[in-house]
């Protein structure tokens, strides 16, 4: 079992559309969101949304992009802990 995906949203940008995103992570069980009022990232917020997914940014320019994305990073993710597995 992998531990909770967190991902991060700026407030500021969620104004701009990610909040749709946002609202679909939440329902999620295998998702932690959090929103922050800045996530000092401030140059992609003003010209793409974005999320943070387990403190990787990840950007796209329409909100159904940005949740393809997040979901393609956790995989990613998960992918690269199930190759050091047998570490463990």
């Amino acid at each position: 079992m992998y531990p909770m995906n967190l991902v991060e949203f700026c407030n500021a940008n969620m104004q701009k559309g990610s909040d749709e995103v946002c609202r679909k992570l939440d329902a999620d069980d295998d998702v932690d969101v959090l929103d922050y009022e800045c996530t000092n990232n401030c140059g992609i917020c003003s010209k793409a949304t974005f999320a943070i997914v387990n403190g990787q940014l990840v950007g796209a320019q329409s909100a159904p992009d940005l949740l393809i994305k997040v979901y393609k990073q956790i995989e990613k993710q998960q992918a690269t802990e199930d190759q050091y597995d047998f570490l463990i």
